[in-house]
């Protein structure tokens, strides 16, 4: 079978071609590739929560049993054993308890205790300040557990530049952050903290970084928070504004599943990013909290990834309210991706919600204000859910490839299929379940694959746009149940294959018809089968429901008034009033067409009324 999709597209880019050459001297038309993600994908990653200790929620301690490490000016004074002070650096060399008030200028604090002690530094109103160092450096240690007292503001800063054995690299073994620890680290309590990492980096930890409580306020000039293994947030108010991701995950070896992701149990998180938001190297889990992410790409360089949500392998998000500004992506993964549930609002610079793989959605409430394409990956489940999405583009498209199968117009984004401009045989649409609003610009649901619907409403408001149509697929649709709704422009409509159990009628109107006009249509009774005042203007009306039936005579209403539940100009329980009866037929076949004068054939699609809906051979018909 031919690729259809393909040419589709490559039509468009021949008249965008020839539009240009009639204005303008140019010798030719190049589509632009946009960015292809090349992070790897592991498999058989593990989501797991981090294990929480009642020590790591625990932020009381004895007064008496502490080491009390009073600051000032360039130095510092301690009060008990454990830890000593070497010029305008303080040392902690064993497990304990340190509580840390005062103000150090110039210096920090070092801890190289044992490697399987654990120590307990309070925050008790401390400002440190170094300017060629992390200003709180982990070494050695088990554990360390950063306490914010209640009630007390804390600064760590560290300077622009660090020594000559400090490296901004990542990927170094020394310190580069604000805070850094070289083994796992907590942050608890329900004091205010404050990090400028004016170097690197705000918060990394090189194991497991923990929060649990306090608010936490991050202002890098690269990274703000790092967890290499794991970063998890189980409570707490994070506010993160940073030069590079916001918050992240970067264990990248495959054997340790347990390893390299990132888990919001909980908490409120604000992410002002110049490049992703939160981003993981294998899963990226929400399943509580309120997350608000910007990104915006970071000066000119185009390849700089500023995606809201990112993971490496699988993103999941079963609770929790996320709302999401982007430049790239809003939610993105390298593999597969899963919505169970919360409130997600997205504007996106391109895709809405993207999946390289496969992508479910059985629960939550999606709304998708601006974006490229809506919703993409290469196989999409919905079984449940309320999505809304507005696409420059193609409000959902099934089409596989590493973040390249849409397809761009005037904005430069000329893209095809996936790496190489292929389009993958094995993209799949299937809804059961779930409400689905679209209103696009591109093709209302695209599927270079199958389509299979047998329950949910989809709703589209389509594309005033030739060379796009509402329903669109290269392989087969089959309709056995749920309700489709849509119109738009007449162009290359594709409508369900013979096999399909349920009715579809396709009413094709002589010219366009002006947004906001009422459609309805009932059946022989006169009652009120569906309605629709579209959105944007219309030379095309669809519906496909288990209450149309065979040889049952319906009417098609122009104008007049509805009342009742309404949403994007779907009535879903409508009484009308008013109106023009436009056409009168039966339903003959599983995809019946009609005009003004009744049932008639639909010979639309590329090169104008006499091209086939879908040649055999694309060459066979010249100018289709």
């Amino acid at each position: 079978m031919y690729d259809r999709t393909r040419i589709k597209r490559t039509l468009i880019v021949a008249a965008l071609c020839l539009t240009i050459a009639g204005t303008a001297a140019l010798s030719g038309c190049t589509g632009e590739g946009g960015e292809t993600d090349n992070g790897s994908t592991p498999s058989g990653s593990s989501s797991s929560a981090v294990s929480v200790e009642k020590e790591d929620t625990d932020s009381t301690y004895s007064d008496a049993d502490s080491i009390k490490i009073n600051l000032s000016g360039n130095g510092a004074s301690v009060e008990g054993s454990g830890a000593n002070v070497e010029g305008s650096t303080i040392k902690i060399t064993s497990a304990g308890t340190y509580v840390v008030s005062g103000n150090l200028s110039d210096g920090n604090i070092v801890i190289d205790a044992g490697k399987d002690d654990q120590v307990k530094l309070v925050l008790n109103n401390a400002s440190i300040s170094s300017s060629s160092a992390a200003a709180i450096n982990v070494q050695k240690c088990g554990k360390v557990l950063l306490v914010l007292e209640k009630g007390t503001d804390n600064t760590i800063s560290d300077g622009g530049t660090y020594s000559e054995s400090s490296s901004d690299s990542d990927d170094s073994a020394s310190a580069n952050a604000a805070i850094y620890a070289e083994s796992d680290l907590t942050i608890l309590g329900e004091g205010t903290l404050n990090v400028n990492g004016n170097y690197h980096n705000g918060i990394t930890s090189k194991d497991t970084l923990l929060i649990t409580g306090g608010n936490i306020n991050v202002t890098s000039a690269n990274h703000g928070i790092t967890g290499k293994d794991n970063l998890q947030v189980s409570s707490g108010t994070v506010n993160v504004t940073s030069g590079g991701d916001g918050m992240r995950s970067t264990n990248s070896d495959e054997e340790k599943t347990d390893l390299g992701h990132v888990i919001i149990e909980n908490g409120n998180i604000t992410i002002n990013a110049k490049g992703d938001g939160i981003q993981s190297e294998k899963d990226l889990t929400v399943s509580g909290g309120t997350l608000e992410v910007t990104t915006t790409a970071s000066g000119n360089d185009s390849d700089t990834s500023a995606k809201g949500l990112k993971a490496g392998s699988a993103l999941t998000v079963s609770a929790g309210e996320i709302k999401i500004d982007s430049a790239d992506d809003a939610m993105h993964s390298n593999n597969t991706l899963a919505i169970n549930g919360g409130t997600v609002s997205i504007k996106a610079g391109d895709d809405g919600i993207h999946a390289d793989s496969e992508m479910t959605i059985t629960d939550g409430t999606i709304t998708i204000t601006e974006s490229y394409e809506g919703i993409e990956a290469e196989k999409l489940t919905v079984s449940g859910g309320t999505i809304d999405v507005k696409s420059s583009d193609d409000g959902i498209n099934c089409a596989g490839g590493n973040d390249q199968s849409g397809f761009g117009g005037m904005d430069g984004k000329m893209k095809f299929g996936g790496p190489g401009g292929e389009v993958s045989s094995d993209a799949s649409l299937v809804i059961s379940g779930g409400t689905i609003f679209i209103n696009s610009q591109g093709d209302g649901v695209d599927s270079n694959g199958s389509i299979d619907m047998s329950g949910g409403t989809v709703v589209i408001n389509g594309t005033t746009m030739g060379g796009n149509g509402i329903l669109d697929h290269g392989g087969t649709m089959n309709v056995t149940g749920g309700t489709i709704i849509g119109a738009g422009t007449s162009d290359m409509l594709e409508m369900p294959d013979s096999t399909s159990s349920q009715r579809t009628m396709v009413v094709l109107f002589d010219g366009s018809q002006n947004a906001g006009t009422l459609i309805y249509v009932t059946d022989s009774s006169g009652k009120v089968v569906a309605a629709m005042a579209p959105e944007k203007n219309f030379s095309c009306f669809v519906l496909s429901s288990p209450s149309l039936s065979a040889d049952e005579e319906y009417k098609v209403y122009l104008g007049g008034t509805a009342s009742g539940e309404e949403t994007h100009g779907y009535y879903s329980k409508a009484t009308v009033s008013g109106g023009t009866l436009y056409s009168s037929f039966k339903l003959s076949d599983t995809v019946t067409y009609a005009n003004k004068d009744g049932v008639t054939t639909y010979n639309g699609g590329f090169g104008g009324a006499d091209c086939p809906i879908r040649p055999t051979v694309p060459s066979a018909r010249p100018g289709c």
